[in-house]
């Protein structure tokens, strides 16, 4: 039973860490200039979001973290606590609008399937439907939503929010199998510690999927050295649909052979056969299915290599974000220092079972991937890694609020500061505007995209996005008059908006319609428009703009709406 004393030390240890936090704060505040990051930099977010406000919603927040670590039914059940308040939490960035036009791909493909049916989507992928390096595994299953609930964004981002609350439960059970229920559970929170994967669950992309997904393999995979049994074809299967997630998984899946050396390695004394075995069994199904697959695809799948080699790989580079703002901005610093120290711990200990969530981890810093976007499929490692150096605190309580005071932190600063910001980027006008269109009383809608004066991107490619947001259907026809590509755009980030074309089904119907919108989507909202765009809004007599601007990002969109 606990003396006023130990109540007294715990009470003094609950201050200093919400101290330290609120210090925490301020100094990422003072040092935001250092935070590079091309979505969410705090430097761009505190231009809008006012600081103090955050200030003062974390104070509430770390004091809410405080009560909560004192409530011990709540680690009881770590599954079902990990997956609700992940699954709450993700919920509430819904109104997030689709801030990345690398979306437009997606949709644009899982469209192809939604109205064309699966096997259109099967024998045109990388054909007629233009697969730019993008693996068709995501968005075969985003059409498939599409198909049999309807074309519907909210539907899109339920998916999201179940792969990323799966995802945390998943950490809990991987570290609960290499080690045990507490380092799991510590693993999950500080998987809700990196404030950047909220933003990421809205955003109909397919680099969270593809985290679920290696998380996903490297559980099965345990599962079935360790169990046998069904689990060993079900981790076939897994490891095949992660391999054609998103190319960057190729490289995460290194993992799968440094799990069966540990594992062996482990159990060299006693049925090193029968894990042998498994092992086998379960590289057989997945490079059996992998051969399938890429002996169909097999000149798309070149092509896309090659591209990735001779583009991609160089551009990283260019559009490269620095690790101080990937590891002490995106992410609560707490876990990159706690996985530093347990790096001693795991050494200390001899423990080989630490390579499997460390082994990812050294290999991205090694080869100098600084593009966060590329390296989320490692977050569910790196907070495990954090988890491991968290047990070095032998006391119970500091330790949990330590961790629920850097997941009150991380939650403050998403919510408060993240969320608002990205809501009043330009990106938001695509959204407002769409929910503009279902309010009126048009059953079509046709765009015009007027080419932009700075040529940053092709405004083509947000027709996809508008349609992504609303019901109404789209027609969107492409004038022959051509225009001069930009001078950078084969070192371009947005090179693909050049090289994209909007599908035919934007094209079908007739010309003229008896009600109907008209829609331009531009990068300001001048009159100096085109001839036949004027004379297509002559007759409509109303007129709404949606205009909100920023100076964050390189490309703006405008939305007009006549009707």
């Amino acid at each position: 039973m606990k003396t006023d004393q130990d109540r007294f030390r715990s009470y003094g240890t609950a201050f200093l860490v919400a101290i330290s936090s609120l210090l925490l704060f301020y100094v990422l505040y003072m040092l935001r200039f250092l935070d590079d990051s091309r979505l969410v930099s705090w430097d761009d977010v505190f231009s809008v979001v006012p600081p103090l406000r955050t200030g003062i919603i974390l104070c509430l927040s770390l004091a809410a973290a405080f009560m909560a670590s004192r409530i011990e039914l709540i680690e009881r059940y770590p599954p079902a606590t990990l997956f609700l308040v992940s699954f709450v939490v993700s919920g509430l960035f819904r109104q997030e609008p689709e801030m990345i036009v690398d979306a437009s791909r997606y949709f644009t493909q899982a469209k192809h399937l939604e109205l064309y049916g699966l096997g259109y989507f099967l024998r045109e992928w990388g054909k007629g439907i233009n697969a730019w390096t993008d693996l068709p595994l995501i968005p075969l299953m985003y059409g498939s939503i599409f198909r049999f609930f309807g074309e519907v964004r909210f539907f899109v981002q339920l998916i999201n929010m179940l792969f990323f609350s799966t995802a945390v439960v998943l950490t809990y059970l991987t570290g609960r199998e290499l080690w045990n229920r507490t380092i799991g559970f510590h693993g999950g929170l500080f998987l809700l510690c990196i404030p950047y994967l909220f933003t990421q669950v809205p955003l109909m992309m397919v680099d969270l999927p593809s985290m679920f997904f290696l998380l996903l393999s490297i559980y099965s995979f345990l599962l079935a050295l360790r169990r046998g049994g069904f689990m060993v074809p079900t981790a076939g299967l897994i490891i095949f649909m992660t391999f054609f997630s998103k190319y960057s998984a190729w490289l995460m899946l290194t993992v799968i052979p440094v799990i069966y050396a540990v594992e062996l390695h482990q159990n060299r004394k006693e049925g090193l056969d029968r894990y042998a075995l498994r092992g086998l069994i379960v590289f057989f199904i997945s490079f059996f299915l992998i051969s399938i697959v890429a002996a169909f695809k097999h000149d798309e799948l070149v092509k896309q290599v090659h591209f990735l080699i001779s583009y991609q790989a160089p551009g990283l580079k260019r559009w490269g974000e620095s690790l101080v703002s990937t590891y002490l901005f995106q992410m609560h610093p707490a876990i990159p220092v706690l996985a530093a120290v347990s790096l001693l711990a795991a050494f200390r200990k001899k423990d080989s079972a630490y390579i499997i969530v460390a082994w990812l981890v050294f290999l991205v810093l090694v080869l100098q991937v600084r593009r966060i976007r590329y390296i989320i499929l490692i977050f569910p490692l790196l907070s495990l890694m954090a988890a491991y150096g968290l047990e070095l605190i032998r006391d119970t309580m500091k330790a949990r609020y330590i961790a629920y005071a850097a997941v009150a932190f991380s939650l403050t600063l998403g919510l408060s500061g993240f969320l608002p910001f990205l809501q009043h980027t330009s990106a938001a006008n695509l959204r407002d505007a769409a929910a503009y269109l279902e309010s009126l009383d048009v059953p079509v809608v046709e765009v015009f995209t007027p080419l932009p004066r700075d040529y940053v991107m092709d405004p083509a490619v947000s027709v996809p996005l508008l349609d992504l947001h609303t019901n109404k259907k789209i027609l969107y026809r492409y004038e022959d008059s051509s225009y001069p590509l930009p001078e950078d755009i084969g070192i371009s980030a947005l090179r693909f908006t050049w090289a994209y074309k909007n599908p035919r089904y934007y094209q079908e119907g007739p010309k003229e319609y008896e009600k109907k919108a008209v829609v331009i989507i531009s990068d300001s909202a001048e009159e100096n428009l085109p001839p036949f765009i004027l004379q297509k809004a002559a007759d409509l007599s109303q007129k709404k703009v949606f205009d909100i601007s920023d100076d964050v990002f390189r490309h703006k969109t405008v939305v007009t709406v006549y009707h």
